[in-house]
């Protein structure tokens, strides 16, 4: 589980011994394949973000948008994306996408997680209308 879990509470545990996320999110590596992996993730398009309460898989279900929870812990609020550590450094490019205005954000509630994709209601309000201007 250590793949994919990070507690807010024991941080420098969790770039220690989690393989995973450390390297998705740009919080370890090399600075060069750093800087590579910022300056794709910051060629992105638009990028919808889309959840809401009910969901069953990520926790807390405001992590869909980026969100998380504080160095409180489990028990402590959830914060939005613009006040975490990924988004305030730009660590992989969150912020320079958003700052663009490249990054949309879509709250659908009572959905659990493998209801998202087959939701038309879902589909036309988070997905149709970032599609639109490709179509």
């Amino acid at each position: 589980m250590m793949t994919y879990y990070l507690d807010p509470t024991h941080y420098q545990e969790y770039l220690a011994r989690c393989i995973f996320l450390p390297v998705l999110n740009n919080e370890v590596g090399v600075e060069a394949e750093k800087t590579r992996k910022k300056k794709n993730f910051s060629a992105v398009q638009h990028l919808v973000l889309i959840g809401g309460s009910g969901e069953d898989a990520i926790d807390p279900w405001q992590s869909a948008h980026f969100g998380f929870y504080t160095d409180k812990g489990f028990d402590g609020p959830v914060v939005a994306m613009e006040e975490t550590k990924l988004y305030k450094e730009d660590l992989f490019g969150l912020k320079s996408l958003a700052e663009r205005g490249a990054v949309e954000k879509c709250r659908f509630d009572g959905l659990r997680h493998v209801q998202f994709r087959d939701t038309p209601a879902m589909l036309e309000k988070c997905v149709i209308p970032a599609l639109k201007s490709y179509l």
